[in-house]
């Protein structure tokens, strides 16, 4: 009986002195993760509107389709906007897809810039891929952005084979933003979009 009692009293010191061992270790880390976040997220916004000259500051909040909430920015030079940024998500296959996207003063997509996600390697993950997948919004408007699946279609986004749920979350997160972003700066076609959305959205149920 005393052993027992002495075996327990000393996985329970150990457990007590791992959880203050972790809990300190978070304390000493989790500013320095931050402050790396943050500068990592600067550079990101930069990357998606570099002809601005002035420093990009948050313009608004706003929440995506799948509640998650995100911020939008505008992009200036000289106090003249040059470019509209948000951060959106979108909800793939194994993981939330983190992204920005940036579109010019004529409403037109930018940039799409993937920061996070955890997809699946080989599969998923190929949403990262600029020339087979991200390339493909570059230059579209608003009522571009409807995915498809199989053979290209001239004005639709093609979905990566084997991973449509990761294309498909891409594409949701890149139409929500660009919806945000064209409600707050491009007035006369909040309701065409919001409408041509609501007809073409495009549901798939397997990877």
């Amino acid at each position: 009986m005393k052993d027992m009692i002495k075996v327990t009293l000393s996985l329970v010191i150990i457990f007590i002195a791992a959880g203050l061992i972790m809990g300190l270790t978070y304390m000493q880390t989790s500013p320095v993760r931050f402050v790396a976040e943050k500068k990592e997220h600067e550079e990101a916004l930069k990357l998606m509107a570099p002809e601005a000259k002035d420093p990009i500051h948050t313009a608004g909040s706003w929440t995506t389709r799948d509640g998650k909430s995100c911020r939008y920015y505008n992009a200036t030079t000289g106090g003249t906007a040059v470019a509209y940024i948000a951060d959106t998500l979108g909800k793939g296959y194994s993981s939330f897809i983190q992204m920005m996207v940036s579109i010019d003063t004529d409403l037109k997509i930018k940039d799409v810039n993937i920061l996070h996600h955890g997809e699946t390697p080989g599969l998923g993950d190929q949403v990262e891929d600029r020339a087979l997948f991200l390339d493909q919004f570059k230059g579209r408007d608003v009522t571009q952005l409807e995915l498809v699946k199989g053979e290209p279609k001239p004005g639709k986004i093609t979905a990566i084979t084997g991973a449509t749920i990761s294309s498909r979350a891409v594409t949701n997160g890149v139409q929500d933003a660009v919806k945000k972003l064209v409600d707050m700066y491009g007035a006369g076609i909040k309701k065409a979009a919001a409408g041509h959305f609501a007809a073409n959205e495009v549901k798939y149920e397997h990877n």
